[in-house]
């Protein structure tokens, strides 16, 4: 019984502790964080925020070299959006799987639009992935002179939006990078 008051303890001490290590408005990839404690729920890695822009709730990513059976080993890019209470559908997120050629094309796209202010016509610039049947694009939008990368996921039945803030885009550019530098000395194996 001690044991367990001491460990709820330790971990009520300690989850702030790592609350104070993830900023949301941080643009560099740690790592050598294994999870973090947003709100009052624990994400793993190092996570980017963005916004659904349909429902408003924030949601994280977590990238990680994958080498599933039938697929070439590939970068996988999961968009988490959290369930409210209740929920036991979630209301948005998805995933992009990207071999070594599609990352590095993505991440150099991703790059370039940070890097490059926007036009006044919005464009869609499609996003290759090992997935079939997969419709991702980036744009750009400008809220209140602030500018954002989207990413746009069109399905059958409609279009999912996730915005991210430069920085946060800077942070999963890292993350991204990581994980094909893990990819990489996999295949040099």
């Amino acid at each position: 019984m001690n044991r367990m008051i001491g460990y709820l303890l330790l971990c009520m001490i300690s989850a702030p502790l790592f609350a104070d290590d993830w900023d949301p408005n941080d643009d560099t990839f740690d790592p050598n964080l294994q999870s973090v404690v947003i709100g009052d729920r624990s994400w793993i890695g190092d996570p980017s925020a963005f916004v659904h822009t349909e429902s408003s709730r924030t949601g994280y990513t977590y990238v990680n070299a994958t080498n599933y059976a039938g697929m070439d080993p590939a970068v996988q890019i999961s968009l988490m959006v959290p369930l409210k209470p209740g929920e036991t559908v979630p209301s948005a997120g998805g995933m992009l799987m990207l071999d070594k050629s599609q990352t590095e094309a993505f991440v150099k796209a991703l790059t370039d639009k940070i890097t490059t202010p926007p036009t006044d016509k919005q464009q869609r610039w499609p996003i290759k992935t090992s997935l079939k049947g997969a419709d991702w694009a980036l744009t750009y939008q400008a809220v209140e002179e602030q500018r954002f990368l989207q990413w746009e996921n069109k399905t059958k039945d409609k279009v999912g939006t996730y915005r991210f803030t430069i920085n946060a885009t800077k942070k999963l550019i890292g993350a991204i990078q990581h994980s094909l530098g893990k990819l990489e000395a996999k295949s040099d194996q």
